[in-house]
């Protein structure tokens, strides 16, 4: 479908045909963090990094990122979350219609794999991924095999499967947890035909495990990143954006991106 392929186009960086995104949709899930309580001015130093895709709820969508309408930057609208007290199920809260009329160039929804709520979400997924088809609109899943009936989320079958899962059920691109090691993860990366970014949330403190992360990810054959807080949480994220490219775009090491941010 020629919108869907305009659409995903938009997503990725034209030299590399890769995705850096951005995840600012963690207050219903997370509580408030630091470094997004403003999230007019860490919106700001988002854009001003320029990543290739942002992706957010529907209210931030409409009462902040108007302001970056002109920016160029496409958003993802979060249709699905889970909170605090249940956190291993994601309700609907909003759809392709909704994000259609404000004007993004995709979707996301999450999924919990391994605990008693997984068929509704797989059904709620098989739904949005029917809207998604209808309107063309590429679908992101952040699909993570963590309920309650899973011992250890990063095995190469649970995230095999999840991956996997994702496919079956004509999702276009799968956010999953890194499994650790380019060994590990390049059997994930063979179990499904849809596109694997990984988020950041799992990593340690350290810049450069981030980094190494994201090199090894890639090296592997992943799609991109889809990180939250080891942008925002940065001094200063723009400059962060800036240094992740430099991995994901440029094929930079992870020394180069080191000394990028003046780090060793």
């Amino acid at each position: 479908m020629l919108g869907k392929e305009i659409r995903s186009n938009r997503l990725k960086n034209k030299k590399s045909g890769r995705m850096l995104g951005v995840m600012i949709d963690h207050p219903i899930c997370h509580g408030v963090l630091p470094g997004i309580e403003d999230i007019d001015k860490r919106l700001k130093q988002i854009v001003e990094g320029r990543p290739d895709v942002i992706t957010m709820h529907k209210g931030i969508a409409m009462k902040c990122y108007s302001k970056f309408a002109d920016s160029g930057i496409p958003f993802l609208l979060k249709c699905s979350s889970f909170s605090p007290y249940q956190k291993n199920y994601d309700v609907m809260v909003s759809d392709v219609e909704e994000a259609i009329q404000l004007g993004a160039d995709g979707v996301s929804v999450g999924v919990i794999l391994g605990g008693d709520r997984q068929p509704e979400m797989l059904h709620n997924l098989g739904l949005i991924s029917k809207q998604a088809q209808i309107y063309g609109m590429p679908l992101v899943a952040h699909i993570y095999p963590r309920g309650e009936y899973i011992k250890n989320e990063l095995t190469v079958k649970n995230v095999s499967y999840a991956v996997r899962v994702a496919a079956e059920l004509g999702v276009d691109i799968a956010k999953i947890h890194y499994t650790g090691t380019k060994e590990t993860f390049r059997p994930v990366i063979a179990s499904t035909p849809c596109k694997v970014v990984i988020a950041g949330g799992k990593v340690g403190n350290e810049i450069k495990d981030l980094f190494q992360m994201t090199r090894d990810a890639i090296d592997v054959g992943a799609f991109g990143i889809a990180y939250g807080r080891a942008v925002w949480q940065y001094q200063d994220p723009a400059k962060m954006i800036k240094a992740l490219k430099l991995i994901i775009h440029e094929d930079a090491s992870v020394k180069e991106a080191m000394k990028y941010l003046n780090l060793k």
